[in-house]
């Protein structure tokens, strides 16, 4: 309750200009005071009372969550739509790494580990294995010829 008495009188001095006594029992009874006088002294001074409507005018972005919720409020309808079909794209991303998370165990396996030690000797096993293919193919066409030729000799042969 102290709390609340001195928050009343520090309202009281800020609005109250004379040092009338207003204190009373009933707490209703202060406040109702004070807005007459506030309502007084802004009548006084219209100078404050056109700078209080601008303040209420302007209650919620001052008042509210910043910078984001006046950002928020000032986009337009083209500029909310964009941010939200970009979150729609950061989603997928999120839910594509996700999935690429779940990999991961998969993909560390030891087994990997030694892939990046051995892959010096993938370079001369690959010339190995097109030279192989280029002699199979040599050989392929050697034995083609030969079966061609004793086809053809046979055939001969029997005539």
């Amino acid at each position: 309750m102290n709390v609340l008495t001195a928050r009343i009188e520090a309202l009281e001095r800020s609005v109250c200009s004379s040092d009338a006594d207003i204190h009373t029992a009933n707490l209703a009874e202060q406040v109702a005071l004070i807005e007459r006088q506030l309502s007084k002294t802004l009548a006084d001074h219209t100078s404050l009372a056109r700078a209080l409507e601008k303040y209420e005018a302007l209650k919620d972005i001052i008042e509210g969550d910043g910078d984001m919720e006046l950002a928020r409020r000032a986009l337009g309808i083209t500029a909310k739509a964009e941010l939200i079909l970009l979150n729609d794209d950061a989603l997928k991303i999120l839910s594509d790494l996700h999935t690429i998370r779940d990999l991961q165990p998969r993909i560390s396996q030891p087994e990997y580990a030694t892939a990046a030690d051995l892959l010096p000797q993938v370079g001369e096993l690959e010339k190995q294995h097109a030279q192989q293919a280029s002699a199979f193919r040599q050989i392929v066409a050697d034995i083609s010829s030969v079966v061609d030729k004793y086809h053809a000799d046979t055939e001969a042969m029997s005539e």
